[in-house]
């Protein structure tokens, strides 16, 4: 009988310890848990009517460079209507850009609307990088 009394303490020493650990972690976690929550938000500065009502940048300007280059050759490349100007807009291609669409894709569009004449995308690239190149 004495055996299993002996048994019993060995445990609780071992479960003390053990229990005591895992008491204490929780205790830590929701202090640090209760600190988080009741702490007053960081002070924020009202915005002002000026910085609220800025305009967002354009789609075009929103563009990479590289993209920028690319809505720039096909924007140039486009037939102009009777009254001089392109019917797609620098805006508009980019936005067709942003909306998912790949530049072949967009090439595609513009080609079977009959604003651009090239073949391929690549053509339309290399005439605008040449014409560039020799305007420098």
């Amino acid at each position: 009988m004495n055996g299993g009394i002996e048994i019993r303490r060995k445990i609780d020493q071992t479960e003390r310890p053990m229990t005591r650990s895992i008491l204490t972690a929780l205790g830590v976690l929701m202090l640090v848990g209760a600190t988080g929550t009741s702490a007053e938000p960081p002070w924020k500065p009202e915005t002002s009517p000026a910085i609220a009502s800025a305009p967002s940048p354009s789609a075009y300007e929103s563009l990479s460079p590289g993209n920028k280059r690319i809505a720039t050759a096909l924007f140039e490349s486009q037939k102009t209507l009777t009254a001089g100007t392109p019917s797609l807009t620098l805006d508009r291609i980019a936005r067709e850009r942003r909306s998912g669409k790949s530049w072949g894709d967009i090439f595609q569009g513009m080609k079977s609307q009959g604003l651009i004449q090239a073949e391929t995308l690549g053509q339309v690239l290399g005439r605008y990088d040449r014409a560039r190149h020799s305007r420098s």
